[in-house]
């Protein structure tokens, strides 16, 4: 058997560089091949910025200066559960790992990550909004408190336990950063349709595709899009540092 782990924090911003951690949540679970993910242990703390929360995440969060007065996480217990777990797992994880990335305790200690919202091929699966809370509903439950960090990492958990093999292993594959570059203006709703979005800065429709489904998305622009040779671009990447 091996731990995996699903993080979620809440913030004082969008920006690691200037915002700081007000909330982790924590859950970790023991998976293997032979049987379903089993929950292990879970914990929450919180973190005081030492400055005034705006009323914005006061809002989303239900978190207050009082609330947050004086109070430490422990990331001795953190570095504990993330020193023994082969995979990180948060929706909308490139958030979560950005600021995760810089605490002190856990650099020395580079995981694997996968996302929740990129690894797991919702629209395949016939949902039409990635969105934590939306995916709940259409599950046929709810998350009674969303923005606060550990509710987030069992409606996360709820979600992937039946996907985690998927998840895990489409975290390996190359990614394509796919740019519908010149493509006709009334195939705009096509593309819209099939998950592409404007990039306003580069004025271009582009879409994220996981390796096994490049192959797919280049005969829909050739098909769809272009009436012919596609005229695409293409810039691979992958989420975690590539294989060696």
């Amino acid at each position: 058997m091996e731990y995996g782990l699903i993080v979620d924090v809440e913030t004082t911003g969008l920006n690691p560089d200037e915002d700081s951690i007000i909330e982790i949540g924590i859950l970790e679970f023991r998976h293997g091949t032979a049987s379903s993910p089993k929950i292990s242990a879970m914990y929450s703390g919180l973190e005081d910025p030492g400055r005034p929360l705006s009323p914005e995440i006061t809002r989303l969060t239900g978190l207050n200066d009082e609330i947050l007065k004086d109070q430490r996480i422990d990331w001795s217990l953190v570095e504990k559960y993330w020193s023994r777990a082969s995979v990180v797992i948060a929706h909308n994880a490139e958030f979560d790992r950005g600021f995760l990335r810089g605490i002190p305790a856990l650099k020395a200690r580079p995981k694997h990550w996968a996302c929740s919202i990129r690894h797991i091929d919702w629209q395949a699966k016939n949902f039409s909004s990635v969105k934590l809370q939306y995916l709940a509903a259409d599950h046929g439950f709810a998350n009674p408190f969303a923005h606060r960090a550990l509710f987030d990492c069992a409606t996360t958990f709820r979600l992937v336990e039946p996907h985690v093999k998927e998840l895990v292993e489409s975290s390996y594959e190359a990614e394509f950063e796919v740019f519908a570059v010149g493509s006709p203006f009334e195939t705009k709703d096509i593309l819209k349709s099939n998950g592409y979005r404007w990039d306003a800065e580069r004025r271009v429709w582009r879409k994220r595709v996981g390796a096994h489904k490049i192959q797919n998305e280049r005969q829909f622009l050739s098909a769809e899009i272009y009436k012919g040779a596609p005229r695409h671009v293409e810039e691979e990447s992958y989420f975690n540092p590539k294989p060696s």
